[in-house]
């Protein structure tokens, strides 16, 4: 077989991400209004000021593109999601560790993830094996896009990737995964030094009716 026959037997990112109906160019625009929103955080704002816009303007943009290719925001359990319009695909944002983006190196979530999340990952896969057939199934798949802020010297570096987890009881940090979607990382100047970051996401206890 030759390298040219065997590049086409491996899907590329865009690839992967278009399995998924998802560009590059909307998480690009997502990830940007979120570092928008954090450098205007008042410089006596709480210390969780930077990472709260941070989100909260990223998953606005986030859905508000999506929902304009067809998908369908997802508000009543409080977790900022968003559906695809045609398969079982949830996609929300999470906050990595530094390992995000970096295929050989561990991933985690920031923050233990409450009974809302742990509840809608329990139909995700187990392992990455068959990769994005198990998403033809009845259960919904919830993937992330993952972002990591690294502060360097002169700029700000926002490390990412999208990913969906293995199921993972509510309380822990999820660090199993059964498919992980590097992307380049994305750098802006850094216009003045941020506060602390405080947590992100917002999940509250919920009774899920079957």
């Amino acid at each position: 077989m030759t390298n040219a026959a065997f590049r086409k037997l491996t899907p590329t990112t865009g690839e992967k991400l278009a399995d998924l109906g998802l560009r590059l160019a909307i998480l690009d625009r997502a990830i940007a209004a979120g570092i928008d929103a954090r450098a205007a955080s008042p410089p006596f704002g709480p210390t969780n000021a930077p990472g709260l816009l941070d989100w909260i303007h990223r998953v606005g943009t986030l859905r508000r593109l999506l929902a304009a290719e067809g998908w369908q925001r997802l508000d009543h359990w409080n977790a900022g999601l968003i559906q695809h319009p045609s398969r079982p695909i949830l996609l929300g944002t999470l906050q990595g560790n530094r390992g995000t983006g970096s295929p050989d190196a561990p991933l985690r979530s920031d923050y233990a993830k409450g009974p809302a999340i742990a509840a809608m990952m329990r139909d995700n896969d187990h392992d990455q094996f068959a990769l994005f057939e198990n998403v033809r199934s009845e259960g919904l798949k919830l993937w992330f896009l993952v972002t990591y802020p690294l502060q360097l010297e002169d700029r700000l570096v926002v490390l990412r990737e999208v990913s969906q987890p293995e199921p993972t009881p509510q309380n822990q940090v999820i660090e199993r995964w059964a498919h992980r979607i590097p992307l380049p990382p994305m750098e802006f100047p850094q216009r003045r030094t941020p506060n602390v970051d405080g947590p992100e996401e917002v999940d509250f206890p919920i009774a899920l009716r079957r």
